[in-house]
């Protein structure tokens, strides 16, 4: 029995000695044309120093172009065969695609570059052309580098009323997060839920109450946005909406009529408002941080921080609508209290039926 397994053993480590590594990366070949004195241009080498430790399977081959006419001649034979025009450094070139300039921005189509030619088998041009084979531009297929950048702009890119579009794929996780969850807060119609949110609130007699409920709304809006985001379910946002408007119609009814309404249907109605108003935050902006978040190479541990930063960041806002609704509260005669959250019961219906 120990000869059969020793035996198995052996067979296994054979084969996978025998077979190709189906994972092994391509050589990329970068090439950096530069000048001296140029700043951008020394960014871009401190840059390339980490992504040659990272990656290693990447060859950089530098260019300075402004001292030696040599290469800059290169720098124009290749604008030349390519049918571009640089009109300044740095230039990167990597398999076939052509980067100008250096920011933030670029730094992340290099990563994305070069993260595609290690999986898929390319042209490398620079190499063409110097060694005189490389073909005209109309000959060589479509890249799909390009393509997919295409792609994936679509998945990053939002549209809003003065600015009109935000690509979010190459901005820094650092600003792009905030700038997402601001936006994801700012919608009207959430805006407003939290709104009927304080209000209903507010009818807890205690105060004790009051912060434990809101602490409850903020932790369950932030889980029922996640879970949004997560699962795909359409008809689940309509019940929502349909038991916001009963919710809304059963409060003012109870208001315009003086009837009282148990504690326990209060308290049940404020955990079922903050859920919703987390399950109704828009996904849309869940899903742009995913598409950022996967075009970079970060470990777990970042991932998860990035989301909570996000959720941290959607949530200040809706903080500070709570705190606005309710610091000025005790100033109110208990009559303006009826007034205010009759109306507000009365603007989340309409709110409801027409968004």
């Amino acid at each position: 029995m120990l000869k059969r397994i020793k035996l198995v053993l052996f067979t296994i480590l054979i084969t996978f000695l025998i077979i190709p590594n189906v994972n092994a990366k391509e050589k990329v070949n970068l090439y950096l044309f530069w000048g001296d004195g140029c700043p951008h241009c020394a960014a871009e080498e401190e840059l390339l120093t980490d992504l040659e430790k990272e990656y290693k399977n990447l060859s950089v081959t530098k260019y300075e172009v402004w001292y030696h006419s040599e290469n800059n001649a290169f720098l124009q034979q290749i604008a030349s065969s390519t049918e571009r025009t640089f009109r300044g450094v740095p230039v990167t070139i990597i398999g076939q695609t052509v980067i100008t300039g250096f920011s933030t921005e670029t730094e992340q189509e290099i990563r994305r570059a070069i993260n595609y030619y290690s999986e898929n088998e390319h042209h490398d041009i620079v190499q063409e052309i110097k060694n005189g084979t490389y073909q005209k531009l109309e000959d060589i297929p479509d890249e799909e580098f390009e393509k997919q950048e295409q792609q994936l702009s679509e998945k990053t890119t939002i549209n809003l009323p003065i600015v009109k579009k935000i690509d979010f794929k190459n901005f820094e996780l650092t600003t792009a997060i905030p700038i997402l969850g601001l936006l994801a807060s700012i919608s009207l119609p959430v805006l407003w839920l939290i709104t009927a949110f304080a209000s209903v609130v507010s009818l807890q007699q205690e105060k004790k109450d009051k912060i434990r409920f809101l602490l409850l709304g903020l932790v369950l809006i932030a889980i029922s946005s996640l879970l949004s985001a997560i699962v795909k379910i359409n008809i689940i946002s309509w019940i929502f909406k349909i038991l916001i408007l009963l919710i809304s119609l059963l409060l003012a009814l109870s208001k315009l009529k003086k009837i009282s309404i148990p504690n326990s249907i209060i308290k049940t109605t404020t955990i079922l408002l903050a859920i919703m108003i987390g399950w109704l935050t828009p996904t849309e902006y869940w899903n742009i941080l995913n598409e950022v978040i996967n075009t970079r190479s970060l470990s777990l541990i970042v991932k998860v921080l990035s989301n909570i930063y996000f959720l941290i960041s959607y949530l200040i806002p809706y903080i500070l609508i709570l705190l606005i609704y309710h610091i000025p509260w005790k100033k109110i005669s208990q009559q303006g209290h009826e007034l205010i959250q009759i109306s507000v019961w009365i603007t989340t219906m309409i709110l409801i039926i027409f968004i």
